[in-house]
């Protein structure tokens, strides 16, 4: 019986020792997005582009993207100090005209920076350029104020 109450104490015991060391490997996974660069297998789109996208994209800020994932994305979009300020889709029209179903596609992300508030969406027409070769849409789930989307990313989003 004392065995058993002693084993019982050192698992109860462990159990709050190991609880703090997953807690804080979460809130590194999750914050691990917040601040650029964000880990592999998000890679920066200007060096991945070979400089055909600027560093800083006045309107979108620094692109990072799992290039897995190209063209749609999602494209985690930094401002000049390195904070997230949107997670961006980058949907061909053509692939929205054959009746495509996108379902989910941000929840893994937003679970991995722990914030599943998203203050406004964009929905933004865009022609072809280097990465995304077709005419399509940026859809964007913007996690700041429209006025601070503004500040951080350019007075003139595009």
């Amino acid at each position: 019986m004392k065995k058993i109450m002693s084993l019982g104490f050192v698992l109860l015991l462990l159990t709050f020792m190991i609880i703090p060391d997953i807690s804080s490997a979460q809130d590194k996974d999750n914050s691990s997005l917040l601040k650029s660069p964000p880990p592999a297998p998000y890679a920066d789109v200007s060096k991945a582009l070979n400089g055909a996208l600027p560093d800083f994209v006045p309107g979108l800020g620094t692109l990072y993207v799992d290039t897995s994932k190209l063209p749609e994305g999602p494209f985690l979009a930094y401002d000049k100090s390195g904070n997230l300020i949107k997670i961006v889709f980058m949907i061909p029209l053509e692939k929205l005209n054959s009746q495509n179903n996108y379902l989910n596609q941000a929840e893994n992300v937003l679970n991995k920076i722990g914030n599943k508030k998203v203050d406004h969406v964009n929905f933004i027409y865009s022609g072809p350029h280097p990465g995304v070769s077709a005419t399509h849409y940026h859809i964007e789930l913007v996690l700041v104020s429209a006025a601070a989307e503004k500040e951080a990313l350019g007075k003139d989003l595009y």
